[in-house]
Parts: structure tokens; C-alpha cells; sequence
């Protein structure tokens, strides 16, 4: 490989990733899993302007004392996105605070935390945060270079943090470079060589990469989107009140009739679970038909001290390609297991045709004389 068709690789690696990187984001609802911080609430691992990085709460696992996680916030500093760290666990939620700060973010009025407001847990290494050096500077500069060019083409309405631009800026721009470096290459190139003919090829791996990941992403919206965690609100009291279901008797539980729709066009499994303490769920993996509506039943206890509490079910969906019971096994193993299984058993008679009628091996494109 010559140092153009390095170049050029080099260049679609970077698209790719940004793409992927920006429509996961977009399909899955976190982050990018590099982020940073604005102010010295963590410092001093921390300081203002570091990056780091963070695991998508999804594929994080469980949360323990001294993680630090991103979640969006309701009250502190007008609410949005936080990074502090995990001091305690409590029946409402996690306690959080900043390394720099005197008093837990508790105490200045924010609520305990819930799995559900998790964004990302950054990444530790002998309980340090792995950082990245002027994230936030460099971050800046491009969202004001992008909304400098957006206001000077006449499009104020477009947001310069909107991934469609991003994408398209880093793309024409990394385009631009690799024209200047053929124009500065050719002629060179000319000069040694008046007739040299090669052929342009592509690995037909990278090209089922390609198909298998365009194929894959509807069929993952079509399974994250509709799931997720939802929020009930009770509140713990000395009598209970059957006309309003949230008031539950101190040291006592409700029973009650959970309903989910399947509003996908295939069959689906479901699979539902209490993400927090005293919601029990009595069939968790339940199937459905297309467009189906089906109920579980679920019992919530009110703690014995009275007040108000939340609590959190989980809501996942898996493509009926497997028996219920094996993909409910699977996702008990983590959800990424049975979304990596339900998912690849659909796509994998892609990838056996295609082996079947390309192969693996490189690809003529088209041939160039230089």
C-alpha cells in the first residue's frame, strides 16, 4: 500500500467512525463516549476543559461507589448533563457529588440519582479517570468555527452541534485535504511514471461491513426505541388511597396490571424488570404479536418511613427469533447478548449469501493510468 491509498484509508476510517459513532448516539439516546467537563467540581482528576472517556450506561453494567457517571440533572446548575461521582445508594436513587465540592449534590436540592438519568460511566484505571487533554477547548473551537461558516452561509436556524453538519463539515473538510494531497502528489508521481496501470480495489470484507452495519441500524431502532425505562412517582403514607394508586400504605404494597404494546410489524419478546428496589414484576418475558398489546402483573411496596419515592421499570425488546425463554437467558447474561444474538441470527443469511456468491477477497473498483 502506497502512501495515498494510506491516506485515503485513513480518511474513510475517520468518516466511518464519526458516522457510526454520531448514529449510535442518535439511535441509542447517550452520549459520545468522549466527553468532558466545564467547571472544577472534579478537579483535581478533573479540570475544567478535560475529556474522558465514558461507557454507555447500557453496556456499563452496575453502578457502585466511586464511579463517576454522567446523568442528566434536574436541578443543579439549571439541570443537563453532570458528571460526579457515586458516594452512596439509596432506596430513591444514587447520592452523587464532585470531587472538588463540600456537599453532595443531594444536599443542594438535586434528587437521588435513578438508573434511568444515567448517561455514561467514565472509564477508571486503578481509580483514576482515563483523561483526554483539551476536549472542551478544542470542542469549542470547532462548535464556534461550525456556527461562524453556518452564519456566514445563511442557515442561523441550524445548529452547530446538528450531526448532519458535523458529519458534513468533517467530511468536506477532510475531503479538501486528501484533493490538496493528490495535487501535491500527482505531479510527482507523473514525473517517475508515464504509464503505470493498478488496479483499485476493495477488501469485500470491508464491504460486507458495510451492508451488515446499513442493514443492521433499522433493526436496532426497531428494538431500542420503543424500550426503556419509565418513572412512577409514589408516596409512602400512614393510609392508602384506592382512588389514587401512587398513595400506598407505609410498609405496604399495591398490586396492579402493567400493559405494553408491541407497535412493530413483527413478533416481539419483551422483556420487563423492576430497575429499582420494591418493584417486582411477576412474568417478565412476555410475547407479543404484531401490534399486541400484553400485561403483566406487578406488585410496589411503599417503604415503612413515609414520603415520596421513585421507582423505575426497565422495558427491553427482542425480534421473536429465538424461543422466549432463551433470549430472556440471554438478556439475564447482559442486554447487548441478546440484541447481538437476535439481531445477527436476521443478518447473518446476508453474510452466508454473500460469502457464498463474492467470496472474500479484493475487489477491482477500476483501473487508473498514472
Amino acid at each position: 500500500m502506497n502512501i495515498r491509498s494510506f491516506f485515503n484509508s485513513i480518511i474513510t476510517v475517520i468518516l466511518v467512525v464519526l458516522i457510526v459513532s454520531i448514529l449510535a448516539s442518535q439511535l441509542f439516546g447517550f452520549p459520545p463516549p468522549i466527553s468532558y467537563v466545564a467547571t472544577d467540581s472534579m478537579e483535581p482528576q478533573l479540570e475544567p476543559g478535560d475529556g474522558f472517556l465514558g461507557v454507555p450506561k447500557p453496556l456499563a453494567g452496575d453502578i457502585s461507589e466511586g464511579d463517576v457517571i454522567t446523568y442528566q440533572a434536574q436541578e443543579i446548575q439549571g439541570g443537563g448533563p453532570t458528571t460526579h461521582r457515586v458516594v452512596d445508594k439509596t432506596e430513591e436513587g444514587y447520592i452523587t457529588k464532585g470531587d472538588n465540592n463540600p456537599f453532595t449534590d443531594q444536599e443542594a436540592d438535586e434528587p437521588p440519582v435513578p438508573e434511568s438519568q444515567i448517561m455514561l460511566v467514565a472509564v477508571q484505571i486503578n481509580g483514576q479517570v482515563v483523561k483526554i487533554p483539551f476536549v472542551g477547548q478544542t470542542a469549542n473551537g470547532i462548535e464556534g468555527g461550525l456556527s461562524t461558516l453556518i452564519g456566514f452561509l445563511g442557515l442561523s436556524n441550524i445548529s452547530a452541534t446538528n450531526p448532519g453538519i458535523i458529519v458534513g463539515v468533517v467530511g468536506i473538510a477532510l475531503v479538501v485535504l486528501n484533493e490538496i494531497y493528490t495535487l501535491m502528489t500527482d505531479s510527482q508521481t507523473r514525473s517517475m511514471s508515464r504509464s503505470v496501470s493498478r488496479p483499485s480495489v476493495v477488501d469485500s470484507r470491508l464491504l460486507l461491513l458495510g451492508i451488515l452495519l446499513i442493514v443492521s441500524l433499522p433493526l436496532l431502532s426497531m428494538t431500542t426505541l420503543p424500550g426503556g425505562t419509565d418513572e412512577m412517582r409514589i408516596v409512602s403514607t400512614t393510609t392508602s388511597n384506592p382512588d389514587d394508586r401512587s398513595l400506598i400504605q407505609a410498609g405496604t404494597y399495591d398490586e396492579s396490571t402493567m400493559r405494553i404494546e408491541n407497535g412493530q410489524r413483527v413478533p416481539m419478546v419483551i422483556v420487563v424488570e423492576g430497575a429499582t428496589d420494591d418493584l417486582e414484576i411477576q412474568d417478565r418475558v412476555l410475547t407479543a404479536a404484531p401490534g399486541e398489546t400484553v400485561e403483566t402483573e406487578y406488585r410496589m411496596w411503599a417503604p415503612e418511613e413515609t414520603g415520596s419515592y421513585l421507582r423505575v421499570r426497565s422495558v427491553s425488546f427482542y425480534f421473536h427469533v429465538l424461543p422466549a425463554s432463551v433470549i430472556g437467558f440471554l438478556h439475564n447474561i447482559h442486554p447487548l447478548v441478546a440484541l447481538g444474538a437476535t439481531t445477527g441470527i436476521i443478518v447473518s443469511p446476508l453474510a452466508v449469501v454473500f460469502y457464498l456468491t463474492i467470496g472474500f477477497r479484493p475487489i477491482p473498483l477500476r483501473d487508473t493510468a498514472r
